[in-house]
């Protein structure tokens, strides 16, 4: 029996659910613009569904951009000493891994001045401990990058 009606609606032309719509006693015009009407309030459904996912995956795409875009390390040699600026990012930590890093690269700070208002921003006069260790403008400023993207990661 279930057959025998599903051959009788592929055979009507009407997808059944619009059948049932037009069911009342309308006119065949009537029934062909409510049968527009609904399928024009599809599409335009539609068109908002695509534009919110376009939406979500514009969102997803910045909100998985690396952090590091935004950060900003600049060292200079002055003398003996090295001038730090570092533009960041509000981060857990960010000044204990920065000074755990001078820490290790044998730098020890003279002066510096942190804000974290709306971002991290830290400038510094750091100088070596030892005249022996030796340390490079490039080494430094790779080594407060990593510490500052540390700081930054998503945990």
């Amino acid at each position: 029996m279930v057959a025998s009606e599903q051959k009788k609606r592929a055979g009507q032309g009407k997808p059944h659910f619009l059948k049932n719509l037009t069911h009342f006693k309308l006119s065949i015009h009537e029934q062909s613009m409510v049968i527009r009407e609904a399928l024009l309030y599809i599409t335009m459904l539609k068109l908002e569904i695509e534009a919110l996912q376009r939406e979500y995956e514009d969102f997803k795409i910045i909100k998985e951009e690396p952090v590091h875009q935004f950060q900003e390390v600049k060292v200079e040699k002055i003398g003996e000493m090295f001038q730090v600026k570092i533009k960041s990012p509000k981060g857990e930590n960010n000044l204990v891994n920065i000074l755990e890093a001078f820490e290790e690269m044998g730098l020890s700070v003279a002066q510096a001045r942190a804000s974290c208002l709306d971002s991290f921003a830290m400038e510094a006069i750091v100088s070596p401990q030892s005249k022996d260790k030796l340390c490079s403008v490039d080494d430094l400023t790779q080594t407060l990058l990593k510490a500052v993207v540390k700081s930054s990661a998503p945990m």
